[in-house]
This record gives structure tokens, sequence and C-alpha cells, in this order.
């Protein structure tokens, strides 16, 4: 994985050897001058190494595994350049195209300079790039994370021309890997499917993996992929890289293999239909995009990204998360005080710690009873709620229940107040109707007054009720007429940056102001899911289909990448699978139920019950754990999960059965082998006593636990505990 075979080029080949300083000197360098390295590695000597040729240009070295260790000759030896531009390969797509003020649309960069500075957490690298004809700089920067063992890229790029120039592509990152048979694993699929994995061979030619719509994009395509040079990996074996673009709007990934087995990844924000004109002196940064790396297989991998999302990215990510009773699929729209106050004696009897009043409690002139009206007036409903907000935050303190709100700040229904004060407000085109989805028009957050519309909108709400600490922040429509009254006619192509730049902002700054209000990211279920976005939230709703059977294989997939602490899992009758495997599923996330537990049998309440307590329990485990992925639902037959903790005391399992094929042996391979375990089982059926029994955790690992389970939509809980 670390060092690239050679890429053919447009012109003869280039050695490393040293360079005037000023990187603009044509001139040759002697053949004997030591060569200029610059190095983005950790501690573990992984990440990217760069050499400069002798005619100035910058190239990829080597990146990966084992970077540091690549040694640097001033032999023959050709390598890729380290930021493909248009004009320098006329064959192969770049991943930096501009339009120069002259009307040149070629550019070619050559080394001017480097450094490295500790900055937010990190070491940061950052390399200076100049094009010597058209005055432009480009900087390569890398944010090396020495205790995770990875790193973030982007580009920031400055305009020294006398007029503006236009930025057609601009990718943040564009590594090349080398590999035998080289593969890609991404995940997609749409509104409810939002998780749904797809892994294929990248054979010759270029896989395009991208997300337009402009405020739910990750519904498309979520920012993540796994490459794999040499074949599929494992959980415990083979190469892996993982890519996440921290970047709230539009994404773009793309793989390019060559005939000599080259792969090319730019990964950044999506160009598309977003050219962008930088202004002489003024410098545009693009999006960040994380890369780790693993020669062990999946699982390290993933281990190592939920820690440093836990600790470097969500908000409080390390602190434990509350058990939620959600009145969304219970009572939709159709509710009042009585039965929002019934619900909330049935979280309290079943273990919930907070109740989330979701969609349907505002609206004074449009009330909402549908969502056809109401969005952007957020005036609590006094035909439902007579008492208000307060009335409930009270009931629910008095009951020892914290209580969240439901908020969709950045829409608008054509029938509202607002839409009638600000009809400018809204994301349009001029000559254009103005097309609803779900009923509502999206506002535009490129204008300033609208940013701080929603970031007061927010404040407003958690002020005037000061007993909500819970946010649910949701977004429900595309765009299709991508417009701004606030961009000239020539600057339109800036919307799609700008407006998920403006979404940053509001979130940054709502985030900022309320310290501790726990908020929920949610757009259309798992359409706003990347890194970036997540420094604001604690949470994300994983997606709107809490299908059981399906969220196990969601959650699988973006448990490659996320931890469970983040991914919201609901208990619902989606799909209508027996309730206890409904509750174990939503165990493996950070656990919650939408149900109307006012229509419940005993039972079914008895089982919520259960399963609260056993995950409050557990969830230390869950959500801090270490995640080992030991059966792969993916395939329709069976599934499980291991959550260990770090000093290997404790672990919870989760096994699922999901069609009639009989089951082996599960080998829990992630214990010390050298301890002795107690391995006690966890029932939501009934409330028989636990059976218990010990064992070696080598054993545990070699020959496992008989697999207990042979009925479909079935599960099983186990609780391990060391006794040595």
């Amino acid at each position: 994985m670390s060092e690239p075979a050679a890429e053919p080029a447009a012109e003869p080949a280039a050695e490393p050897a040293g360079v005037p300083a000023a990187g603009l000197d044509k001139s040759r360098s002697p053949a004997d001058a030591p060569p200029i390295v610059v190095d983005a590695l950790t501690e573990s000597g992984n990440g990217y190494r760069f050499v400069v040729a002798r005619d100035g240009r910058l190239h990829q070295l080597a990146f990966g595994i084992g970077a540091g260790s690549v040694p640097v000759t001033v032999g023959r030896s050709l390598y890729p350049l380290a930021l493909p531009t248009y004009g320098e390969d006329p064959h192969r797509m770049p991943a930096l195209r501009i339009t120069h003020a002259d009307g040149v649309m070629t550019t070619r960069l050559t080394y001017r300079s480097h450094s490295e500075a500790d900055e937010d957490g990190g070491r940061v690298v950052r390399i200076d790039l100049v094009d010597g004809d058209e005055p432009i700089d480009v900087t390569i920067v890398v944010r090396v994370w020495d205790d995770y063992d990875l790193v973030e890229q982007w580009l920031e790029i400055t305009n020294r021309q006398s007029a503006s120039v236009v930025l057609h592509d601009y990718a943040s990152a564009s590594p090349a890997l080398a590999g035998s048979d080289p593969c890609l694993t991404h995940m997609g699929g749409g509104w409810a499917a939002e998780w749904t994995a797809f892994t294929e061979p990248l054979t010759l030619g270029t896989k395009v993996i991208e997300s337009l719509g402009g405020i739910r994009p990750h519904l498309q395509a979520m920012p993540y992929a796994l490459i794999e040079p040499a074949g599929r990996a494992s959980e415990t074996e083979g190469s892996v890289v993982a890519c996440a673009i921290e970047w709230v709007g539009n994404t773009r990934l793309s793989c390019e293999r060559s005939h000599n087995g080259v792969v090319r990844v730019c990964a950044g924000a999506n160009p598309y239909a977003a050219e962008r004109h930088i202004d002489p002196g003024e410098t545009f940064r693009a999006p960040a995009v994380l890369w780790a790396w693993s020669d062990a297989g999946r699982g390290a991998l993933s281990r190592r990204l939920h820690r440093f999302t836990r600790e470097q990215v969500v908000r409080d990510g390390t602190s434990i998360r509350a058990t939620v009773m959600n009145n969304w699929e219970a009572t939709f729209f159709a509710f009042d005080e009585a039965k929002l106050v019934a619900m909330m004696d049935d979280a309290v009897a079943i273990g919930a710690e907070l109740f989330l009043l979701d969609d349907g409690w505002f609206g004074e002139s449009h009330p909402r009873d549908l969502d056809d009206a109401g969005l952007g007036d957020w005036v609590v409903d006094r035909r439902k709620l007579p008492n208000g907000i307060e009335a409930l935050t009270d009931g629910a303190q008095a009951r020892a229940l914290r209580f969240g709100l439901w908020v969709e700040p950045e829409m608008v229904n054509v029938r509202s107040s607002l839409y009638a004060e600000h009809p400018e407000w809204v994301v349009a085109e001029p000559t254009r109707e103005r097309r609803e989805e779900r009923n509502q028009l999206a506002l535009d957050l490129c204008r300033p007054d609208v940013r701080a519309f929603v970031v007061n909108t927010v404040r407003r709400i958690l002020v005037d009720h000061p007993g909500v600490s819970y946010v649910k922040w949701d977004a429900n429509r595309a765009v299709s007429e991508p417009g701004s009254s606030v961009l000239p006619a020539d600057r339109q192509s800036h919307w799609p940056f700008d407006s998920a730049a403006g979404v940053n902002d509001v979130m940054a700054a709502v985030a900022a102001g309320h310290p501790n209000t726990e908020i929920m990211l949610c757009a259309s279920g798992g359409g706003r899911f990347d890194l970036g976005s997540l420094r604001h939230f604690h949470e994300a709703w994983t997606s709107d289909n809490t299908d059981p059977l399906v969220r196990l294989q969601m959650q699988w997939a973006a448990g490659w990448f996320l931890p469970a602490s983040i991914l919201s899992a609901h208990v619902t009758h989606w799909g209508g699978k027996p309730l206890a495997f409904a509750c174990a599923v939503a165990m493996t996330g950070r656990f919650g139920i939408d149900l109307d537990t006012t229509a419940c049998s005993p039972d079914d309440l008895a089982v919520l019950r259960r399963a609260t307590t056993a995950y409050h329990r557990v969830r230390d485990l869950v959500q801090q754990g270490d995640l080992y992925r030991l059966v792969s639902p993916l395939d329709g037959e069976r599934g499980a999960v291991a959550f260990l903790s770090k000093d290997s005391d404790r672990a919870v399992v989760f096994a699922f059965q999901l069609d009639e094929t009989p089951g082996s042996a599960l080998a829990i391979d992630c214990l010390d082998p050298d301890r002795t375990y107690e391995v006690q089982s966890i029932s939501l059926t009934d409330d028989a006593l636990p059976t218990v029994e010990r064992s070696p955790g080598s054993v545990l690992g070699d020959e496992g636990l008989p697999w207990v389970l042979d009925q479909p939509l079935t599960a099983a809980i186990f609780e391990v505990s060391a006794v040595d």
C-alpha cells in the first residue's frame, strides 16, 4: 500500500532532487543535490511522503502504511504527482482544474516551500505550490493525528492574478494507490436505504460515487468509503484504506484505475454545477478529507476511527447517551397534552430517561396538523398544548425525565407567516416556479439575515423553554432550483458550496451558544452524516427505516466508520418484526423507543422494560467500548457483534438469527485468552434467572459459545465478565 507503481507521464521521467527555494527557476539542479522530501507522517510512520523532482514538481513518494520507511533515492524512478492538475496528463481526469484570468485552462504547479506546526490537536504540514506563469498559490495541507494514526487533508487556493479565476474541479485529496486486485466499498441507496453497502472491484476506468441535492445529499451517497488495494479484507486480515469526506454538502469520490494498476482517488466537495470564482487576493479552502489505514483488516481500522470520532469529532463523545422515548411513530401530528403525559408515564415505567416531542407542536396562525403548514412559525400550538411546552417540561422534570423538541429551522412552508413576510428568503431562481418537496421550501443560508434567523430560532426556543435539554434538528427536502438572491448572476454556481458553508456556520453557532443542550442530527433520516457536521452534534438519526432486519445491516455498515454511541436506533413496529428482536437490534446503537406505549400489551411493555434495564447495564460497553464484528448479517443468515471494555474485563455479545439456516458455534475471539470469563445470558422475553457459565478466554475464542438460536428473527444477548 505504501509505494504506488510508477505512472506514465506527459514529460520525461523526473527524479527527486533539490530545487531553488522559490520553486520558479526552471533550470535543472545539480544531480548530486539532496532531494527535498516532505513528510506528513504519524509517529508510526504512516501517512504521506512527498518528494520534489528536479523540475520542481511535487510527487507522491508513498501513501499509507509504512510510508516513512520508503527509501529516498535520486534514481530514475517516476512517482505520481501529488496533485494532478489539468494539463499535466491529458489522458486522465485532474484533481484540480482552473481557468485563469487570461483564459489559460492549464495549471502547472511547482514546489515553493513547506512548514510544520502544532495546530488544533494535530501537527499540520503545509506544502506551498505555485504556478509561475499563471500566478496562483495552492497549498496542500495535511493535519497529522499521531494518537489515532490518521491524517486529514485539504487544499487552500489563493488567486494572485489581476482578475478572477474560475475553479472547476477542486478535490481536497488525490492520493495514488497500487494494488493487485483493488476493490471499493461504499454506502448509499436513497431514503430508507442510505447505509446500504456495496462492494465492487475497481476495473480499468473511473468509478465515481457522488451526491447532489444540496441539503440532504448523504441519502444518495454516504461520504465514506473503504478501498482495499489487494482484494477484499476481512475483519482481521488484509490491507484497507478508509476515506471520509468531512462536508455537509454534495460530495464526490472517484477512483480511476490505470492500465498500470495504479488507482488515483480524488475526494472532496462535488464540483458539479458548483464552479467557483476566486477574486484577486481571495483564498478558497476546500473541505477536509480524512484518511486512515490498516494492514490488519477492517476491525482494527474501525476501532481507531471510533475512538477518533468520540474523542475529537462529536460533542461530549466520551459521555453516556440517554435512552430516548420519541412520540413520532406513535402519534405523528395527532397528539394532545393528555396523550403525551400518558406516554411520559410509560417512559418512566419502562426506564427511559428522555422524552422527545417530535413534529407538530407549533403553528399559531398556520397550525401544524400536517406537513403542509407552520414551518417557520416556531410558536406553540395552544390548541394541542393549552398549557404550553412548560406544562410538559415541568411534568417531565417531576417524573425525573429530560425533555426534547424537534425543529426544522432551515425550512419554511408557503402556508406560514414567515413566508408571507419574507418570500425572498427561500432558495429559488427568479424565472422558475418554486417547486415544493414535502410541501416546503428551503431557506437560503447564503443570506446573512437568514443565517441569523435560524440561529435565533433555536436560541429563542431554548430560552423560552429552559426545560428543553435535547433538540432533534431535521431537514426534509433537496433543492431543485439552486439560486440565491444575494449572489450575482455570474456567481449563482457558488450556491451549492456557500449554502453548505452557511449550514455549517449556523450549526457551529448553535452548538457554541448552547453547550449544555444535546442535539441530534437528522435529515430525512441519514441525509447528513459527515464528520464535519457531526462536530456540532452529539448523535445522528441513522435512517427513517427502523425495520430491525434492515437496521441490523445498516448499523453494521455504519460501524465501519462510526461508533455505536452516535447511531440513534429506536424500536418501532416498522416491518412487523418480533419486538424482542427489534429491541436487541436497537440495543447495538444509542437505544430508544418510538412506539405508542399506551396501546402496547402488558407483554410488550415487559419486553421494553427488560430491554431498557439490560441496556443500561451494558450501554457503557456499547457506547464506549471497542466494537468487534463477529458474524456479518449482510448475507441475510446470521449476525453477531461484541463490544469489549478497554481493559478486556467485560464484554456484551449480541447474536441474531435472520433466517432458518442452522448456526455453528459463535467464536468470541476478542477476549484475553489467558483469563477466565463468566458468561451470563440476558433474556428480553421472560424474567427467568439467566444461565451462567465459566470458560477461559482461549476456549471462547477458539471453540466459542453454542449457537442457541434456531428460529428466524430471534436474538441472544450475553454479558461477559472476567472473574480472575
